[in-house]
C-alpha cells in the first residue's frame, strides 16, 4: 500500500509541475496578454424561447413563444473561423516550444532573427560575430551560444492578443452562422483576462432559423423529357400493369426529390444545397451531360423570402441558362435568366491512348504538352487505322482495338490489349462521368503506367461529340521497397521485423507484375532454457505473388465481367518457418484467386483454389512447453497407473513404457474412460475435450485445400459518402470436398488423438466449412467526432474427414483489435481458466465466435491527436456435442467477457499510432456470482494494447 501511495504521489507532483511551467509568461510584455484560447457562448438554450435584437421572443400564430429546438450547434467546428491561434501544445497540455523559447536569453533576439532569416548554408560563426558587433555585444565575438540558439529557434513566440484580430474572427463567424440558416445570428467578442493571460470570449445569439417552407422543382424539358421518354419505354417493355405508370410530376420527385438531403422543415443551410449540387452535378454528368454545371450557372436553388424569411419556399431550377448581372442579394441565386439553348447528352466521337515512354519526365511531372494527340477528324477514317499516318507533322503507326485508337510507342513492351482492357468507354459510348473514373482505377490497379495527361473535350464544331486523349508512360520495370515493423503478442514480449519486396512489372508484356516478398522476425520469449539471449525466437518467410489485370480462365468472360469491374487475377506460393516456443513449424501455401469490383463499394473475390500445408517439427515437446496440460495428463496417468499398476511399472520402472505409446493407449481404453469418468468427471472433461484437443491442433501436420468466396460493402469508398456509413463483409470457405471425392483411393491415417481419416502423402487432409460475418456502423458528428460499432461472428464446422478446426482456422479473442482487456489468445473458449503458473501461458481456441464494439472517438486539443472510450465484449465456445465449454444460447451471454477503457491515437499523414487503456468489466473465468470486475479495477494497471491503424 505504501509504495502505490508514493507512485500516486509522484504522479500528482509531476502533474503539478507541469502546471506551474503551463503559467510562465517570462517574455510577455507588461501591457501585453498571452493569449491562450477562445470561448464560445451560446446565448439560445434548448427549449428556450427565440429572441429577436430587442430580446422579445418570437411568437407563433397562436402567439404563443416559439422554442428553440436545436442544440448548441458546430461548437467544434467554430475555432476554425477564429484568425488567432494561441501557442501550439503537446499532450494536448504542454506549450513545450513556447517554453524552449521563454528559456532563450532575451538580449540575443535582435542577434538570432537576423541569424535565422539567412539560408542555413550562410549560418557560420563569421555571421554570428558580425551581429555581435552590430548590436553592441563585442565581448560575445567568437562564442557559438548553440544552446541558447537551439532553445530560441525551436522555441516558439508567445501569441499576444489582438482584439482586431478577435473582432475580425466575431464577423467571420457571424457569416457562418447566416450561411448556416440564422439569418439573424449575432457574434460579439469581449476579453476574460488573468494577470499576463487572457482568453477571447464569443457570445452568440442566433435567432430563429430559416428553414424550408416548401421545394417545388422547374427542370428544364431538355434533360426532362429524354429521361421520362425513357422511363415510359420501360413501363411498356417491362412492367405488366401498365396502372402503375408515374406521372411526371410524381417522376420529377421520384428523380430530384426521393432521395434529396432538401427536406421541407429543415433549416435553410447554403452547405447543405451545395452538397446537392454537387450530388446533381454527378447525377447529370453519369447520364451523358458533359461539362454539366462547371460555370455554376446550371442547377440553382432560388429562395423567396419576400412572404416570409423563416418559412421560405425554395425552387430547384435545372436550365441551360446564363446568369444576368443583375442579382438581387435576397437569394442564393438570381431569378433573373436569359434563355438559352436546350442541354444535349455528349457522345465520344475519339478516344485516343497513347503509350510513350520517351515522354516520361519524374522530375518535371505532366508533360508541357498536355492535348499530345490531338488530331483532325479525318485523319482516323477507317482505311487509315493500323496504317502510319501523319499525326500533327509526325509520322506514327496507329491501329484500333475495342473501337479505341491506339498510339502504342513502347517498342513492342506491352501488348495493344493492355491498353484497351483498361478503358471503360470507346468511340460512340455516351459520356459518363464514371466511366472515366472507372478507367483512371483501371489504370492505377495495373500498376504499371504512370497518368501524364486524361483529357476529355467538346469536339471543335461539334456540340455533342467530345475526343477524349490519354497519354501514359510506363513505370520502372523494377523497383524494391524495404519495411521495418515491431510487435508483442502473448508469446513473445517483443519483437521485430524486417522485410524486403522486389516487384518486376510487365513480366509477359501484359501488364503482369512478379512481387517476391523476403521476411522475417526476431522476438522475445520467456523460455527457460534460452532465456539470457535477446532474441530468442524468430521467423523467416517467402512469399511470391504473380497479379494478372484480367481474369485467367479458358473462356471468354467479358460479356459476363465487364470492364468497369477492374477484374485481376492473382497466383501466389509462400513458405514459413517458426521457431519459438520448442513447438516450431513449417507453413507452406498456394492460391489461385480472383478479384472484381462492380461498383465502387463492392467487391467481390473469389480463391478458386488455396492450400495450405503445415507441419509441426517437435509436436512430442507439447506437455514439456505447456506444463499446465503436462500437469492435467499427470493426474489422468496416476488414476491409470492405479487402473492398470503394470503399465506404472513399465513407465517408471522399466521405462519400456513411452509417452507416445501411453498417449495412444488413453485414446483407446474405452474401459478406462468409462472408470475415469466415474472417478472423476472433471478431470475427464478437462483432458479428453480440452486438453486432447487443444494438442489436436497445436501439433497435428494438416492439408488444407479450399475454395473461398469473399464479399465487401463498404459505403466508405463511395463518391458522396453518407453521414452514417455501412460496412459489410462476409466470407465463406469450403476445405476438402474436392479431395474427399478419391477417399476410397486413399490411405487411411491415425491422427495424434488415435482418430482414423484419410491421408494424402502421408498428411491428413482438413474438411470444413467456415463462415464468417463483420458488420460495422459509423455514424459521424460535427467536428470529427463518431460513434463506431462493430460486430462479428464467426463459426467453423469441421465434418468428415475433420473431427476438429486446425490451427489456423480457429477462432481466439483479446488482443489490440479484439476483447481489448485480454491479450491476444486470453481468455475462454467459454468459461474455461487459463493458467499460467506454470510453463507458457495456455492459448484460448474453438470453434464459434462472436464479438461486438462500440467505441466514440473525438479530436483532442493537440492537432493530430485523438481520443477514443471503448466497450468490448465476446467469446469463443465449442459447437460439437463433446466441446468443452459448448455454445448455449440460453447462457451465452454469461459467458461474455466485457472490457472497456480508453484510447489516444496520433494521426501523422493518415498513419495512425494506436494505445489502448482497457480493463476488465465482466470477467466468465471467473465464479459466476462473481464476474462482474468493477470492485478489482486498478486504475493505474490497465492492459495496454499498441498498434498500428484503428481497430476497425
Amino acid at each position: 500500500m505504501k509504495l502505490k501511495n508514493n507512485i500516486t504521489l509522484k504522479i500528482l507532483i509531476f502533474v503539478q509541475i507541469l502546471f506551474v511551467f503551463s503559467c510562465r509568461t517570462n517574455k510577455v510584455a507588461k501591457n501585453e496578454h498571452l493569449f491562450i484560447g477562445s470561448n464560445f457562448k451560446y446565448l439560445d438554450k434548448k427549449g428556450s424561447p427565440y429572441l429577436d435584437s430587442y430580446g422579445n421572443p418570437y411568437l407563433n400564430e397562436k402567439g404563443q413563444p416559439i422554442l428553440n429546438k436545436y442544440r448548441s450547434p458546430y461548437l467544434d467546428e467554430l475555432p476554425n473561423y477564429v484568425k488567432q491561434k494561441p501557442n501550439r501544445k503537446i499532450l494536448f497540455y504542454i506549450p513545450l516550444r513556447l517554453w524552449l523559447y521563454d528559456i532563450s536569453n532575451p538580449k540575443f533576439d535582435s542577434v538570432y532573427s537576423e541569424y535565422y532569416a539567412v539560408n542555413s548554408k550562410q549560418r557560420k560563426q563569421s555571421l554570428l560575430d558580425s551581429l555581435y558587433i552590430k548590436y553592441n555585444m563585442k565581448e560575445y565575438v567568437g562564442k557559438s551560444r548553440w544552446i541558447d540558439r537551439f532553445f530560441y529557434h525551436n522555441g516558439e513566440a508567445p501569441v499576444m492578443i489582438d482584439e482586431n484580430i478577435s473582432r475580425g474572427s466575431a464577423e467571420n463567424l457571424q457569416k457562418y452562422f447566416i450561411n448556416r440558416g440564422w439569418r439573424k445570428a449575432i457574434v460579439t467578442d469581449s476579453l476574460i483576462t488573468n494577470k499576463k493571460k487572457a482568453k477571447t470570449q464569443y457570445d452568440i445569439r442566433l435567432g430563429r432559423p430559416m428553414t424550408i417552407g416548401s421545394v417545388k422543382y422547374d427542370i428544364d424539358d431538355g434533360i426532362l423529357n429524354p429521361m421520362y421518354a425513357g422511363y415510359l419505354r420501360y413501363v411498356k417493355e417491362r412492367l405488366k400493369n401498365k396502372k402503375d405508370t408515374m406521372s411526371k410530376e410524381k417522376f420529377i420527385y421520384s428523380i430530384f426529390g426521393r432521395d434529396s438531403i432538401i427536406k421541407k422543415g429543415d433549416r435553410l443551410d447554403a452547405y447543405v444545397f451545395e452538397n446537392e449540387i454537387s450530388k446533381l452535378e454527378n447525377i447529370f454528368k453519369n447520364l451523358g451531360y458533359f461539362g454539366f454545371n462547371d460555370l455554376k450557372d446550371e442547377v440553382i436553388f432560388y429562395v423567396d423570402t419576400a412572404k416570409s424569411i423563416y418559412e421560405v419556399p425554395v425552387t430547384l431550377k435545372i436550365s441551360k441558362s446564363l446568369l444576368n448581372n443583375n442579382t438581387s442579394t435576397d437569394s442564393l441565386k438570381s431569378d433573373t435568366i436569359k434563355k438559352a439553348p436546350h442541354f444535349k447528352r455528349f457522345t465520344y466521337n475519339q478516344v485516343n491512348v497513347t503509350l510513350d515512354r520517351a515522354r516520361y519526365q519524374p522530375n518535371h511531372g505532366v508533360p508541357i504538352d498536355s492535348t499530345y494527340y490531338i488530331v483532325k477528324k479525318k485523319e482516323f477514317k477507317k482505311d487509315n487505322l493500323g496504317k502510319i499516318v501523319k499525326i500533327n507533322g509526325k509520322k506514327i503507326k496507329t491501329l484500333t482495338r475495342d473501337s479505341i485508337l491506339i498510339v502504342n510507342k513502347s517498342g513492342g513492351r506491352y501488348k495493344n490489349r493492355v491498353l484497351s482492357d483498361m478503358m471503360v468507354f470507346k468511340i460512340g459510348d455516351k459520356y459518363r462521368l464514371n466511366s472515366e473514373i472507372e478507367t483512371r482505377r483501371n489504370i492505377y490497379k495495373v500498376n504499371n503506367f504512370n497518368i501524364l495527361g486524361f483529357n476529355t473535350f467538346a469536339e471543335r464544331g461539334s456540340d455533342s461529340t467530345l475526343i477524349s486523349n490519354i497519354i501514359l508512360s510506363p513505370m520502372d520495370k523494377y523497383s524494391y521497397e524495404i519495411g521495418f515493423e515491431s510487435f508483442s503478442s502473448r508469446v513473445a514480449n517483443f519483437g521485430i521485423t524486417p522485410n524486403l519486396t522486389f516487384t518486376a512489372k510487365n513480366l509477359f508484356r501484359g501488364a503482369e507484375n512478379l512481387s517476391i516478398t523476403f521476411g522475417g522476425s526476431l522476438g522475445n520469449i520467456e523460455s527457460k532454457k534460452n532465456n539470457q539471449k535477446l532474441f530468442n525466437a524468430s521467423e523467416i518467410s517467402i512469399q511470391a505473388s504473380l497479379s494478372f489485370p484480367r481474369l485467367l480462365v479458358p473462356f471468354n468472360v467479358k460479356s459476363l465481367v465487364p470492364k468497369k469491374w477492374g477484374p485481376s487475377s492473382a497466383i501466389s506460393l509462400g513458405y514459413n518457418a517458426q521457431y519459438n516456443i520448442g513447438l516450431d513449424r513449417h507453413n507452406y501455401n498456394a492460391a489461385i484467386s480472383y478479384n472484381v469490383t462492380p461498383t465502387r463499394t463492392t467487391i467481390h473475390q473469389i480463391s478458386l483454389w488455396n492450400l495450405q500445408y503445415t507441419q509441426f517439427l517437435n509436436p512430442g515437446n507439447y506437455f514439456n512447453i505447456y506444463e499446465e496440460d503436462g500437469k492435467t495428463r499427470n493426474e489422468v496417468y496416476e488414476y491409470y497407473f492405479k487402473y492398470n499398476p503394470s503399465a506404472g511399472v513399465d513407465y517408471n520402472d522399466t521405462k519400456t513404457l513411452k509417452d507416445d505409446q501411453l498417449l495412444v493407449t488413453l485414446q483407446d481404453d474405452r474401459t478406462f474412460q468409462d472408470y475415469l469418468q466415474k472417478q472423476n468427471a472433471k478431470l475427464y472433461d478437462s483432458y479428453y475435450n480440452l486438453v486432447e484437443r487443444r494438442r489436436y491442433r497445436f501439433t497435428q501436420n494438416v492439408l488444407i485445400s479450399s475454395f473461398k468466396y469473399d464479399f465487401t460493402y463498404d459505403q466508405r469508398l463511395g463518391f458522396f459518402p453518407k453521414k452514417n456509413l455501412l460496412y459489410f463483409r462476409t466470407q465463406v470457405e469450403f476445405a476438402g470436398n474436392l479431395l474427399s471425392l478419391f477417399n476410397n483411393s486413399l490411405k487411411d491415417f491415425k491422427t495424434s488423438n488415435n482418430k482414423i481419416v484419410k491421408e494424402i502423402f502421408g498428411v491428413p487432409y482438413s474438411q470444413f466449412i467456415k463462415l464468417d460475418i463483420d458488420i460495422r456502423k459509423y455514424w459521424n458528428f460535427s467536428g470529427k467526432r463518431s460513434l463506431n460499432s462493430r460486430f462479428f461472428a464467426g463459426i467453423g464446422i469441421p465434418y468428415g474427414n475433420s473431427f476438429d478446426m486446425p490451427f489456423d482456422r480457429s477462432y481466439s479473442v483479446g488482443g489490440p483489435s479484439d476483447v481489448r482487456a485480454w491479450k491476444a489468445f486470453g481468455f475462454g473458449p467459454g468459461t474455461s481458466k487459463l493458467s499460467s503458473k506454470n510453463g507458457y501461458e495456455l492459448v484460448a481456441l474453438d470453434n464459434f465466435k462472436l464479438f461486438s464494439s462500440v467505441e466514440y472517438r473525438l479530436p483532442l486539443p493537440s492537432k493530430g491527436f485523438e481520443g477514443a472510450l471503448f466497450v468490448d465484449a465476446g467469446n469463443v465456445w465449442g459447437t460439437q456435442k463433446n466441446s468443452h465449454n459448448k455454445f448455449e444460447f440460453n447462457s451465452f451471454y454469461k459467458e461474455l467477457g466485457i472490457g472497456g477503457g480508453w484510447g489516444i491515437r496520433w494521426n501523422i499523414s493518415n498513419f495512425i499510432i494506436r494505445f489502448d487503456f482497457a480493463y476488465k468489466f465482466h470477467d466468465p473465468t471467473r465464479d459466476e456470482d462473481d464476474r462482474w470486475y468493477f470492485k478489482y479495477i486498478k486504475p493505474l494497471k490497465p492492459q495496454i494494447n499498441f498498434a498500428i491503424d484503428y481497430p476497425f
